[in-house]
């Protein structure tokens, strides 16, 4: 999918992390809960598809029925240091192999770390391509590459003409496509790390710093266009209020924002007693 060499580099530096290989410690309760939302997820798409079998399971639960209980994604909210990246890494790394998170890396369909002091991971048209490059690879969903065999759609990921059109690349390229595919066998997610990163915030309001607008601006404004069975899940500061507020029908983890940042205590009480042993 990819051929310019420049461009296989940074899409290599949007899909690595710094923290990778490094032990991670406690946070149990956000792969719970992350693990409970694909749960949910996948729950509401088998409802979608046969809601007279989920009836007669869920009693008077409608909003299971429904879909309306599953939001369509997951924003991790914390102040800098919170662990948020080291969070993401775990998920998809992860440095425990009897943790739970264990499991949870092999439903990640593709993901992105938004990284302030690389500029080439904050484009839009390398962020697209990364994702269709990942999906293409991961194995995850059979006969998605052969939907973008259409002439047209292959222009739309012809650099320049992705960062001048980056939402009609981002729904043919990658929504569209998904929202064709047979539903796997559960859910998956889509993670963007630091999705703040690149938008500068002044006095409450948000800008963008090209004309092909920001990674957060793609996301938020193309949910409608997600498949049911995908979960987006990003992390982003609590300061970035523009930001989140873009992200607000997601399942906002604003009230466990707090236990991450205390939890960084713990994480550091568990390193003295490992040094101390």
């Amino acid at each position: 999918m990819m051929t310019n060499p420049w461009e296989e580099k940074v899409c290599k530096m949007a899909q690595t992390s710094l923290l990778q290989g490094k032990q991670f410690y406690c946070r149990e309760w956000v792969f719970h809960k992350l693990q409970h939302c694909l749960q949910e997820k996948w729950s509401c798409c088998s409802g979608t598809a046969n809601a007279q079998s989920l009836v007669g399971n869920a009693g008077n639960n409608a909003s299971a029925i429904s879909g309306k209980g599953a939001s369509w994604g997951v924003l991790l909210v914390g102040g800098p240091g919170s662990g948020k990246t080291a969070l993401c890494t775990e998920l998809l790394w992860p440095s425990s192999p009897a943790s739970l998170q264990r499991g949870l890396h092999r439903q990640a369909l593709a993901f992105h770390f938004c990284k302030a002091q690389d500029s080439d991971t904050l484009c839009v048209g390398g962020f697209i391509r990364g994702l269709v490059a990942q999906i293409c690879q991961s194995g995850l969903l059979q006969g998605y590459e052969d939907k973008l065999r259409d002439p047209a759609v292959q222009s739309l990921l012809e650099p320049g003409e992705c960062e001048r059109n980056p939402a009609e690349a981002f729904k043919r390229c990658v929504l569209l496509p998904l929202l064709g595919m047979k539903p796997p066998p559960q859910s998956l997610y889509l993670l963007v790390d630091s999705v703040d990163e690149g938008c500068n915030v002044v006095e409450g309001e948000q800008t963008s710093p090209s004309l092909s607008g920001t990674v957060a601006e793609l996301l938020a404004g193309h949910h409608e266009f997600f498949p049911p069975w995908l979960l987006l899940l990003c992390s982003a500061r609590k300061q970035s209020r523009a930001v989140t507020k873009m992200f607000s029908g997601s399942s906002c983890m604003k009230q466990k924002a707090l236990w991450l940042e205390q939890s960084l205590s713990c994480q550091t009480e568990a390193r003295r007693l490992r040094a101390c042993c």
